[in-house]
Protein backbone atom coordinates (compact mmCIF):
# COMPACT_ATOMS: atom_id res chain seq x y z
CA UNK A 1 0.00 0.00 0.00
CA UNK A 2 1.42 3.09 -1.14
CA UNK A 3 1.74 6.08 1.72
CA UNK A 4 -0.03 9.40 1.10
CA UNK A 5 2.39 12.11 0.12
CA UNK A 6 4.11 14.00 2.68
CA UNK A 7 2.16 17.81 3.35
CA UNK A 8 4.17 20.64 1.78
CA UNK A 9 6.60 22.64 3.75
CA UNK A 10 7.02 26.11 3.33
CA UNK A 11 10.61 25.49 1.83
CA UNK A 12 8.65 23.88 -0.99
CA UNK A 13 6.07 26.57 -1.44
CA UNK A 14 8.72 29.40 -1.59
CA UNK A 15 10.89 27.20 -4.23
CA UNK A 16 6.97 26.85 -6.04
CA UNK A 17 6.29 30.41 -6.03
CA UNK A 18 9.88 31.48 -7.32
CA UNK A 19 9.50 29.20 -10.00
CA UNK A 20 6.10 30.18 -10.85
CA UNK A 21 6.75 34.17 -11.07
CA UNK A 22 9.96 33.18 -13.67
CA UNK A 23 7.89 31.12 -15.71
CA UNK A 24 5.39 33.80 -15.99
CA UNK A 25 8.35 36.19 -16.64
CA UNK A 26 9.76 34.30 -19.29
CA UNK A 27 6.86 32.70 -20.99
CA UNK A 28 3.02 32.83 -21.68
CA UNK A 29 1.46 31.84 -18.53
CA UNK A 30 -1.27 29.57 -19.85
CA UNK A 31 1.12 27.18 -20.47
CA UNK A 32 1.46 26.82 -16.92
CA UNK A 33 -2.54 27.48 -16.14
CA UNK A 34 -4.26 25.62 -18.82
CA UNK A 35 -2.60 22.01 -17.70
CA UNK A 36 -2.64 23.24 -13.69
CA UNK A 37 -6.61 23.66 -14.33
CA UNK A 38 -7.04 20.38 -16.45
CA UNK A 39 -4.99 18.22 -13.95
CA UNK A 40 -7.01 19.66 -11.02
CA UNK A 41 -10.05 18.70 -12.26
CA UNK A 42 -9.08 15.64 -13.33
CA UNK A 43 -8.08 14.46 -9.56
CA UNK A 44 -10.86 15.84 -7.93
CA UNK A 45 -12.39 13.66 -5.42
CA UNK A 46 -15.52 13.08 -3.75
CA UNK A 47 -14.10 13.20 0.07
CA UNK A 48 -13.02 16.80 -1.00
CA UNK A 49 -15.84 19.06 -2.31
CA UNK A 50 -15.20 22.45 -2.57
CA UNK A 51 -11.69 23.49 -2.98
CA UNK A 52 -10.26 22.02 -6.17
CA UNK A 53 -13.22 22.54 -8.78
CA UNK A 54 -13.76 26.20 -8.10
CA UNK A 55 -10.20 26.88 -8.35
CA UNK A 56 -9.51 25.27 -11.35
CA UNK A 57 -12.55 26.99 -12.62
CA UNK A 58 -10.54 30.37 -11.71
CA UNK A 59 -7.45 28.96 -13.01
CA UNK A 60 -8.65 27.68 -16.36
CA UNK A 61 -11.67 30.75 -17.54
CA UNK A 62 -8.31 33.34 -16.70
CA UNK A 63 -5.87 30.75 -18.75
CA UNK A 64 -8.58 30.74 -21.47
CA UNK A 65 -9.23 34.45 -21.57
CA UNK A 66 -5.60 35.24 -21.68
CA UNK A 67 -5.42 32.70 -24.65
CA UNK A 68 -8.42 34.31 -26.64
CA UNK A 69 -7.08 38.08 -26.15
CA UNK A 70 -3.63 36.78 -27.33
CA UNK A 71 -5.17 35.58 -30.54
CA UNK A 72 -6.87 38.54 -31.19
CA UNK A 73 -4.68 41.23 -30.30
CA UNK A 74 -1.56 39.81 -31.97
CA UNK A 75 -0.92 38.51 -35.48
CA UNK A 76 -0.93 34.74 -36.88
CA UNK A 77 2.73 34.04 -34.31
CA UNK A 78 -0.09 34.76 -31.55
CA UNK A 79 -2.99 32.83 -32.88
CA UNK A 80 -0.66 29.87 -33.06
CA UNK A 81 0.70 29.79 -29.89
CA UNK A 82 -2.68 30.21 -28.40
CA UNK A 83 -3.85 26.89 -30.49
CA UNK A 84 -0.91 25.01 -29.59
CA UNK A 85 -1.35 26.00 -25.73
CA UNK A 86 -4.39 24.19 -25.87
CA UNK A 87 -3.42 21.22 -28.31
CA UNK A 88 -0.33 20.46 -26.01
CA UNK A 89 -2.47 20.31 -22.89
CA UNK A 90 -5.64 18.11 -24.49
CA UNK A 91 -2.16 16.09 -25.18
CA UNK A 92 -0.79 16.06 -21.94
CA UNK A 93 -4.20 15.28 -20.03
CA UNK A 94 -4.61 12.26 -22.16
CA UNK A 95 -1.32 10.84 -21.76
CA UNK A 96 -2.27 11.06 -18.45
CA UNK A 97 -5.75 9.75 -18.48
CA UNK A 98 -4.19 6.75 -20.66
CA UNK A 99 -0.65 5.69 -19.18
CA UNK A 100 0.53 6.59 -15.98
CA UNK A 101 4.50 7.61 -16.95
CA UNK A 102 7.17 10.37 -15.64
CA UNK A 103 6.29 13.84 -15.63
CA UNK A 104 9.69 14.37 -18.32
CA UNK A 105 8.10 11.62 -20.85
CA UNK A 106 4.47 12.64 -20.75
CA UNK A 107 5.53 16.43 -21.42
CA UNK A 108 7.92 15.43 -24.63
CA UNK A 109 5.18 13.49 -25.62
CA UNK A 110 2.62 15.96 -25.57
CA UNK A 111 5.17 18.85 -27.01
CA UNK A 112 5.75 16.20 -29.97
CA UNK A 113 1.62 15.26 -30.69
CA UNK A 114 0.91 18.94 -30.28
CA UNK A 115 3.94 20.34 -32.11
CA UNK A 116 2.92 17.60 -35.08
CA UNK A 117 -0.87 18.96 -34.75
CA UNK A 118 -0.19 22.70 -35.18
CA UNK A 119 2.24 22.08 -37.72
CA UNK A 120 -0.85 20.42 -39.74
CA UNK A 121 -3.36 23.20 -39.01
CA UNK A 122 -1.06 25.55 -40.12
CA UNK A 123 -0.14 23.97 -43.26
CA UNK A 124 -3.87 23.65 -43.94
CA UNK A 125 -5.30 26.92 -43.13
CA UNK A 126 -2.02 29.07 -44.77
CA UNK A 127 -0.51 27.00 -46.39
CA UNK A 128 3.35 27.06 -47.37
CA UNK A 129 3.97 30.42 -46.93
CA UNK A 130 2.81 29.84 -43.53
CA UNK A 131 6.48 29.52 -42.05
CA UNK A 132 7.94 32.01 -43.45
CA UNK A 133 5.16 34.55 -42.22
CA UNK A 134 5.96 33.39 -38.70
CA UNK A 135 9.41 33.94 -39.02
CA UNK A 136 8.98 37.17 -39.82
CA UNK A 137 6.40 38.26 -37.49
CA UNK A 138 9.28 36.28 -34.83
CA UNK A 139 12.03 38.99 -36.33
CA UNK A 140 9.40 42.15 -36.13
CA UNK A 141 8.66 41.07 -32.25
CA UNK A 142 12.51 40.18 -31.25
CA UNK A 143 13.52 43.89 -33.33
CA UNK A 144 10.52 45.50 -31.20
CA UNK A 145 11.67 43.84 -27.88
CA UNK A 146 15.69 44.94 -28.51
CA UNK A 147 15.12 47.69 -29.37
CA UNK A 148 13.65 48.75 -26.19
CA UNK A 149 16.45 47.01 -24.14
CA UNK A 150 18.34 49.23 -26.32
CA UNK A 151 16.85 52.37 -25.32
CA UNK A 152 17.71 52.03 -21.29
CA UNK A 153 20.87 50.14 -22.04
CA UNK A 154 22.55 51.59 -25.15
CA UNK A 155 25.56 49.77 -24.86
CA UNK A 156 23.66 46.44 -25.93
CA UNK A 157 23.15 47.93 -29.28
CA UNK A 158 26.36 45.77 -30.58
CA UNK A 159 24.16 42.36 -29.54
CA UNK A 160 20.86 44.05 -31.06
CA UNK A 161 21.52 42.19 -34.76
CA UNK A 162 22.65 38.70 -33.52
CA UNK A 163 19.99 38.74 -30.85
CA UNK A 164 17.77 39.49 -33.30
CA UNK A 165 18.39 36.35 -35.52
CA UNK A 166 19.14 33.97 -33.10
CA UNK A 167 15.22 35.05 -31.53
CA UNK A 168 13.99 34.62 -34.53
CA UNK A 169 15.59 31.60 -35.66
CA UNK A 170 14.85 29.38 -32.31
CA UNK A 171 11.56 30.70 -31.44
CA UNK A 172 10.01 26.73 -31.80
CA UNK A 173 12.74 25.39 -29.55
CA UNK A 174 12.21 28.25 -27.17
CA UNK A 175 8.63 27.44 -27.12
CA UNK A 176 9.31 23.58 -26.62
CA UNK A 177 11.52 24.50 -23.90
CA UNK A 178 8.91 26.78 -22.48
CA UNK A 179 6.27 24.21 -22.61
CA UNK A 180 8.49 21.31 -20.59
CA UNK A 181 8.74 23.78 -18.17
CA UNK A 182 4.79 24.51 -18.05
CA UNK A 183 4.11 21.27 -18.14
CA UNK A 184 6.47 20.17 -15.40
CA UNK A 185 5.51 23.16 -13.57
CA UNK A 186 1.84 22.45 -13.53
CA UNK A 187 2.40 19.06 -12.49
CA UNK A 188 4.47 19.77 -9.70
CA UNK A 189 1.50 22.77 -7.91
CA UNK A 190 -1.13 20.48 -8.75
CA UNK A 191 1.01 17.38 -6.68
CA UNK A 192 1.58 20.15 -3.94
CA UNK A 193 -2.07 21.32 -3.40
CA UNK A 194 -3.46 17.62 -3.54
CA UNK A 195 -0.95 16.66 -0.98
CA UNK A 196 -2.69 18.92 2.02
CA UNK A 197 -4.85 16.38 4.35
CA UNK A 198 -8.19 15.20 3.62
CA UNK A 199 -10.83 14.93 6.15
CA UNK A 200 -12.50 11.20 5.70
CA UNK A 201 -11.13 8.45 3.64
CA UNK A 202 -9.11 8.87 0.63
CA UNK A 203 -10.66 7.75 -2.47
CA UNK A 204 -8.04 8.17 -4.72
CA UNK A 205 -4.71 6.96 -4.95
CA UNK A 206 -2.45 9.98 -4.87
CA UNK A 207 -0.71 11.71 -7.45
CA UNK A 208 3.18 10.51 -7.92
CA UNK A 209 5.65 12.64 -5.91
CA UNK A 210 7.39 14.74 -8.13
CA UNK A 211 10.83 13.65 -8.82
CA UNK A 212 13.86 15.68 -7.42
CA UNK A 213 16.03 18.12 -9.23
CA UNK A 214 19.15 16.21 -8.12
CA UNK A 215 17.64 13.23 -10.08
CA UNK A 216 17.16 14.82 -13.57
CA UNK A 217 17.60 12.90 -16.47
CA UNK A 218 16.90 12.19 -20.00
CA UNK A 219 16.73 9.31 -22.49
CA UNK A 220 19.86 8.80 -24.17
CA UNK A 221 18.76 9.38 -27.68
CA UNK A 222 18.88 12.96 -26.59
CA UNK A 223 22.03 12.64 -27.40
CA UNK A 224 21.29 12.30 -31.48
CA UNK A 225 19.88 16.20 -30.98
CA UNK A 226 23.52 17.28 -30.03
CA UNK A 227 24.60 15.35 -33.31
CA UNK A 228 22.19 16.97 -35.52
CA UNK A 229 22.72 20.59 -34.02
CA UNK A 230 27.01 19.81 -35.25
CA UNK A 231 25.30 18.61 -38.13
CA UNK A 232 23.72 21.49 -39.63
CA UNK A 233 26.91 23.68 -38.39
CA UNK A 234 29.15 22.19 -40.50
CA UNK A 235 27.59 20.33 -43.35
CA UNK A 236 26.34 22.27 -46.73
CA UNK A 237 22.32 22.08 -45.71
CA UNK A 238 19.16 23.78 -46.82
CA UNK A 239 17.35 26.31 -44.79
CA UNK A 240 14.54 23.99 -43.79
CA UNK A 241 17.17 21.48 -41.95
CA UNK A 242 19.58 24.15 -40.56
CA UNK A 243 16.43 25.37 -38.96
CA UNK A 244 15.19 22.63 -37.73
CA UNK A 245 18.53 21.17 -36.56
CA UNK A 246 19.05 24.25 -34.72
CA UNK A 247 16.07 24.18 -32.60
CA UNK A 248 16.55 20.43 -31.78
CA UNK A 249 20.06 21.02 -30.95
CA UNK A 250 18.82 24.29 -28.90
CA UNK A 251 16.45 22.08 -26.64
CA UNK A 252 18.83 18.89 -26.31
CA UNK A 253 21.80 21.51 -25.34
CA UNK A 254 19.31 23.20 -22.52
CA UNK A 255 17.90 19.66 -21.36
CA UNK A 256 22.12 18.88 -20.94
CA UNK A 257 22.83 21.59 -18.87
CA UNK A 258 20.36 20.86 -16.79
CA UNK A 259 21.26 17.59 -16.65
CA UNK A 260 24.93 18.66 -15.40
CA UNK A 261 23.41 20.86 -13.13
CA UNK A 262 21.54 18.02 -11.29
CA UNK A 263 24.92 15.90 -11.21
CA UNK A 264 26.58 19.32 -9.60
CA UNK A 265 24.31 19.57 -6.90
CA UNK A 266 24.18 15.40 -6.28
CA UNK A 267 28.47 16.18 -5.42
CA UNK A 268 27.74 18.67 -3.91
CA UNK A 269 25.37 17.39 -1.37
CA UNK A 270 27.82 14.15 -1.41
CA UNK A 271 30.62 16.09 -0.12
CA UNK A 272 28.34 18.76 2.24
CA UNK A 273 28.61 21.80 -0.09
CA UNK A 274 25.39 23.77 0.38
CA UNK A 275 22.82 24.79 -2.48
CA UNK A 276 22.77 28.17 -1.12
CA UNK A 277 26.07 28.36 -2.04
CA UNK A 278 25.85 26.64 -5.29
CA UNK A 279 23.02 29.16 -6.16
CA UNK A 280 25.42 32.30 -4.97
CA UNK A 281 28.29 30.80 -7.72
CA UNK A 282 25.15 30.18 -9.57
CA UNK A 283 24.41 34.47 -9.64
CA UNK A 284 28.08 35.60 -9.64
CA UNK A 285 28.69 33.58 -12.98
CA UNK A 286 25.08 34.87 -14.38
CA UNK A 287 26.40 38.46 -13.68
CA UNK A 288 29.88 38.46 -15.35
CA UNK A 289 29.78 37.01 -18.81
CA UNK A 290 33.18 35.67 -19.02
CA UNK A 291 32.29 33.09 -16.45
CA UNK A 292 29.00 32.38 -18.07
CA UNK A 293 30.70 31.15 -21.36
CA UNK A 294 32.78 28.78 -19.73
CA UNK A 295 29.97 27.58 -17.14
CA UNK A 296 27.44 26.57 -19.07
CA UNK A 297 29.15 24.84 -22.09
CA UNK A 298 30.75 22.94 -18.95
CA UNK A 299 27.37 21.76 -17.69
CA UNK A 300 26.46 20.88 -21.30
CA UNK A 301 29.28 18.56 -21.60
CA UNK A 302 29.07 16.63 -18.24
CA UNK A 303 25.39 16.14 -18.94
CA UNK A 304 26.59 14.42 -22.02
CA UNK A 305 29.26 12.00 -20.90
CA UNK A 306 26.64 11.31 -18.48
CA UNK A 307 24.68 9.25 -21.28
CA UNK A 308 27.46 6.82 -20.85
CA UNK A 309 29.34 7.52 -17.51
CA UNK A 310 26.43 7.30 -15.34
CA UNK A 311 28.09 9.45 -12.61
CA UNK A 312 25.30 9.53 -9.93
CA UNK A 313 24.98 6.30 -10.57
CA UNK A 314 28.22 5.74 -10.03
CA UNK A 315 28.40 7.88 -6.85
CA UNK A 316 25.64 5.71 -5.23
CA UNK A 317 27.29 2.63 -6.11
CA UNK A 318 30.66 4.59 -3.67
CA UNK A 319 28.94 5.23 -0.99
CA UNK A 320 27.34 2.38 -0.66
CA UNK A 321 30.47 0.63 -0.65
CA UNK A 322 32.36 2.74 1.49
CA UNK A 323 29.25 2.42 3.72
CA UNK A 324 29.09 -1.79 4.04
CA UNK A 325 33.18 -1.37 4.22
CA UNK A 326 33.07 1.08 7.45
CA UNK A 327 30.41 -1.64 8.69
CA UNK A 328 33.21 -4.59 8.89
Amino acid sequence: MNAPPAPPTRESWWRLGVALIAFVLWAHPSLVGLPFAALLLLAARADRPGWSQPLAGLVGAMSATLLVLTAETGGRLAAVTSTYIVLVTAAFLGLVLLKPAPIFRQASRALLIAGLATALLMQVMWGSDAWGALTWEATRVAGVMMRSVVEIAPDAFVAYEPMVRFVSLTWPGMLALQTLAGLALAWHLHVRLLSAPADGPATAAPAPAPARFKDFRMGDGWVWGIVAWLGVLILPVSNVLHVAGTNVGLVASVLYVLRGAAIVVTFAEAFGVSVMALVIVAGVAATLAVPLLFVLPGLCTLGITDTWYQCRRRLAAARSAGTAHSKD
